[in-house]
């Protein structure tokens, strides 16, 4: 996502709302003609404010919680899950997201054909010490239904003060259920080595000579962590490295990117093209690259940013993908600053991998499938999977 003071389609929007608090003057509403379908919109809303103002049967009506509807109404209508508005509270738990911890349970969500999805649970979390698993959909919270609920109101009643409960209804598979989770702040330490691995794990990747870099989602200090961590691979001098975007859900653009640039040798990272058909290609530096075997886990959760950072080594031939068929979201969000401190994500741009495939709502293959989707199976089931596919990426570097 990129930060935008403004955007100028949004314009509609902004001009709502400013024409509710500075009481835009409209005149009759019977004998002035709309000059466009905005114009038409605004003196409609306007009427029905002044209706409400004068006739309403409660005079005590919360104007901030109307304006907001109206906005996240507007927002809705497109029918696009990555274009939302949020009010000021929601807003400030979305950025929570980037900074490194929130309030919650733990786990990252994604909305997709009306459904809320965990695309997962962070470990060692609330959520993950309740048995939350990827591909669980939440079918309800606190008894409210999720199916035409907004993914930010949804991350909004789950998140809360620490110790405070959230109940939740859970499908999975055939199988519902429900589950009541105590809230903690929860920290987001974005990039992990061999930390992360189980025992068993951790003995395969030594035992073979590689490295483990683990990469859980693009927060604003992604790159500067990863980093770090490159340079304690290059001073173990091993013979190649596993890259571990499993469940990453994505986050921001130009921390991914520059990810991106250790591994990709030149030409380009990522082609942005916007409304227009305009392009905006990021470049991959001069900077000092890896050069050693590459091999990158994905799976069904691997998502947005981390999707572009799989395709970018993909493309460049620099890494064999290994694992699932990724999420599939190939467009990007830009985060838009509104008046009383609330805000909204507006799909601005679709993204192409270098080679300019469009990946949305379609994923990426990846080059060696291993181990199997991960809905619907047990703990057990899960770290099978985890290691089978842990396994096949250290299988093909050893043979390289």
């Amino acid at each position: 996502m990129r930060q935008r003071n403004a955007v100028l389609w949004l314009a509609g929007l902004v001009a709502l709302v400013l024409a509710f608090s500075a009481g835009y003057a409209v005149g009759s509403r019977g004998a002035v003609e709309a000059a466009d379908p905005r114009n038409e919109g605004l003196r409609m809303l306007q009427a029905l404010s002044e209706t409400l103002e004068r006739q309403y049967i409660r005079k005590d009506l919360d104007w901030r919680k109307l304006y907001d509807g109206a906005a996240r109404g507007m927002l809705q209508a497109l029918d696009d899950p990555y274009t939302a508005f949020f009010d000021a509270q929601g807003f400030r738990r979305f950025q929570e997201d980037f900074r490194g911890y929130f309030f919650g349970i733990g786990i990252f969500i994604e909305k997709q054909d009306r459904r809320l999805l965990v695309v997962a649970p962070i470990e060692n979390t609330p959520a993950w010490r309740a048995g939350l698993q990827a591909g669980d959909h939440i079918t309800h919270i606190d008894g409210v239904s999720t199916a035409e609920m907004p993914i930010e109101e949804a991350v909004a009643r789950i998140r809360g003060p620490r110790g405070t409960q959230v109940r939740l209804r859970i499908q999975r598979g055939d199988k519902a259920f429900e589950v009541t989770i105590t809230r903690d702040r929860i920290e987001i330490i974005s990039v992990q080595g061999e930390e992360a691995l189980t025992d068993q794990e951790r003995q395969l990747v030594r035992g073979s000579g590689l490295s483990y870099i683990r990469i859980l989602a693009f927060n604003q200090d992604t790159a500067d962590r990863f980093a770090r961590q490159m340079l304690r691979v290059q001073q173990a001098k091993t013979k190649g490295l596993v890259l571990d975007l499993r469940n990453n859900p994505g986050g921001l653009v130009d921390q991914c990117t520059r990810v991106a640039d250790f591994f990709v040798p030149s030409g380009p990272i990522l082609h942005e093209v916007d409304r227009d058909g305009r392009t905006r290609t990021i470049y991959a530096t001069a900077r000092e690259k890896y050069r050693k075997p590459l091999a990158v886990l994905v799976n069904e959760g691997t998502a947005s940013c981390s999707e572009i950072l799989a395709g970018a080594l993909q493309d460049a031939g620099v890494a064999v993908l290994v694992g699932q068929r990724t999420f599939g979201k190939g467009v990007i969000t830009s985060v838009v600053d509104l008046p009383g401190g609330r805000g909204a994500t507006i799909t601005t741009a679709k993204y192409l991998t270098p080679k300019r495939r469009d990946i949305h709502r379609k994923g990426i293959q990846p080059d060696v499938v291993a181990g199997d989707r991960l809905e619907g199976k047990t703990p057990q089931e899960l770290q099978a999977i985890r290691f089978e596919q842990l396994r096949r990426a250290v299988e093909i570097l050893v043979r390289r």
